[in-house]
């Protein structure tokens, strides 16, 4: 059976296809069907066998890799792609989602503009984004966008002070998540 990954996605996506980062989640949707997935679930289908069987996936942020957090940036807003300047992303629905992996976990947080508009979440610990190859409800294909090589250190940072810096100079501000009680 024909992947529904390009190479250049199966390639990006190899650090993260492991069974306890992707979970199953139902086409044409965002969110698990699974109880307890930020907890207990372990996926045994690989990205590939997921997407060829009709399923998204999801990518669960938080997770250490190596000496790193993966952690996403995910912008909702129009001005997304003029805003992060990168060569390498996830186009989503309306935005895009950034990968990244850092030594410091950060904690959940919303992004907003100059203006105090929130424009997307930091997604870390218990949180998942849609993974590449999946299908949004609207029925766009998440889709990987690069300018050069698929590199996982162009994309690495080392401190929380490095991440708030790479934020400001987009005019992006982050606001922790406040818990819901």
């Amino acid at each position: 059976m024909k992947s529904l990954l390009k190479p250049i996605e199966k390639q990006y996506l190899r650090i993260l296809d492991r069974r306890d980062i992707r979970l199953r989640i139902p086409f044409k949707e965002k969110r698990p069907h699974i109880l307890n997935w930020t907890k207990y679930y372990s996926e045994p289908l690989t990205i590939s066998q997921l997407l060829e069987q009709g399923f998204n996936y999801g990518i669960r942020t938080g997770k250490q890799i190596g000496n790193y957090y993966f952690i996403v940036i995910d912008l909702d807003d129009y001005w997304a792609k003029a805003r992060m300047r990168v060569n390498l992303y996830v186009q989503s629905n309306k935005g895009l989602h950034y990968y990244l992996l850092i030594k410091e976990l950060p904690k959940n947080s919303y992004l907003y503009n100059q203006y105090g508009k929130k424009i997307g979440d930091l997604l870390s610990l218990g949180k998942q984004v849609v993974g590449i190859g999946s299908i949004h409800p609207s029925g766009k294909r998440y889709s990987l966008f690069r300018g050069n090589d698929v590199n996982w250190s162009s994309l690495k940072m080392e401190s929380l002070t490095e991440l708030e810096e790479f934020l400001l100079v987009r005019d992006i501000f982050l606001k922790i998540e406040d818990k819901k009680v």
